[in-house]
């Protein structure tokens, strides 16, 4: 069995550098600044029929990994069908990894799934996924961090990364707020990552053992790569048919006025994946409400795995859903409680905990930059 540790560091991280701006959302902060390094052979013209055999292995890898079997055999057979015509059979290596992503989300839309180049400088990680490309640039990964108002906390985040550093200064600044008589958490420029995070800050905020979500994966799956993130108290994993699903729940911690404390979370349609994770969590449980517009819409979770040398699919394997209603969020995104434009949604959130319009606009601009905050910007930013 495939290590757990390694599967959950990749369960859930977006990149998606892949996707067209019309598609689920346009090119994460993430991916634009993980490049390709210049040793990667991008512009490498490929090799008589590497490209076909390439389709044909992402083709048996979907049918064998993917999440949903129908969408995976729909996806192998446009594959089969483009490889037998000999539309992979040209051009170069860069342009087939964007030419095989745009034709799976031809067949159908998903957050995730593309296809990349390889790292081969990297290799791969204990559990057999490749580590992605090297070196790795993130923005930083808490932006703001701070007490923005007497009682009001407030933390930006770009990911979810499981860092020391960054786990830290979650903690840091939960403690120097545990008597906050509200908590903001600004998701709109937050494209991924993993549970680490979001298992610190779930204990500040419920004062009983509170299910949040669920996630599966095939039985297949499972007996082959582990389940991402199982083996953690919050995390119960049981056999469900021919799957395995874990409930995540929420632990409390010591007791802080933080258990009381109204909490906002901000979205916008470039916050994915994790952060679709933690919104919902929060929402389905009645414990935060959310702000701004629909989310990205990016919920199958998985990692990284080779199809040969050169290339790499990122592989959704589960989905993560809601307790209640059984249904996920992928394509739809996660619907706000407060619908307003997400440049807006800070200010929404200080009168919310009290603020006069002034004070939040003015508290606001020390948030944002100073030129207008559009949607496009604030998934840069």
């Amino acid at each position: 069995m495939q290590s757990l540790s390694s599967f959950a560091k990749a369960s859930l991280l977006l990149l998606t550098a892949s996707l067209p701006a019309s598609g689920v959302m346009a090119q994460s902060a993430l991916s634009a600044e993980a490049a390709t390094p210049a040793s990667e052979p991008a512009s490498f013209r490929l090799e008589q029929g590497e490209g076909r055999a390439v389709a044909l292995q992402l083709a048996d890898d979907l049918v064998k990994s993917f999440v949903y079997r129908d969408q995976a055999e729909a996806y192998a057979a446009m594959l089969r069908g483009n490889a037998a015509s000999g539309r992979y059979d040209g051009g170069t290596r860069g342009e087939l990894a964007k030419l095989l992503t745009e034709d799976l989300q031809a067949v159908r839309k998903d957050g995730h799934l593309h296809v990349e180049l390889a790292d081969q400088s990297a290799g791969t990680g204990s559990g057999g996924h490749t580590a992605g490309p090297s070196p790795r640039k993130f923005p930083p990964l808490i932006q703001s961090a701070k007490t923005i108002a007497p009682g009001i906390g407030y933390i930006r985040f770009s990911a979810f990364l499981g860092r020391n550093e960054e786990l830290a200064a979650i903690r840091k600044w939960l403690l120097e707020n545990q008597d906050a008589h509200t908590l903001i958490f600004d998701l709109r420029n937050h494209h991924g990552g993993g549970i680490e995070e979001q298992d610190l800050i779930f204990p500040y905020l419920f004062a009983e053992t509170t299910p949040l979500v669920k996630m599966a994966v095939s039985k297949d799956v499972f007996d082959e790569r582990g389940f991402p993130a199982a083996e953690r108290p919050t995390m119960q994993l049981a056999s469900v048919g021919g799957q395995m699903v874990a409930t995540h729940s929420a632990i409390p911690g010591p007791a802080t006025p933080l258990r009381k404390a109204k909490v906002y979370l901000l979205v916008s349609n470039a916050s994915a994946s994790a952060a679709e994770h933690f919104a919902l969590a929060l929402k389905s449980s009645g414990r935060a409400t959310l702000i701004g517009e629909a989310t990205a819409g990016a919920n199958h979770f998985g990692g990284t795995q080779p199809l040969n040398d050169h290339f790499a699919v990122w592989m959704p394997v589960g989905r993560t859903y809601d307790i209640k209603t059984g249904k996920d969020w992928e394509g739809d995104g996660i619907a706000p409680d407060i619908a307003v434009d997400p440049a807006k949604a800070l200010v929404a959130a200080l009168e919310q905990a009290g603020l006069s319009h002034d004070q939040a606009v003015a508290l606001d601009k020390l948030e944002v930059p100073a030129e207008p905050v559009h949607r496009d910007k604030l998934r840069a930013r």
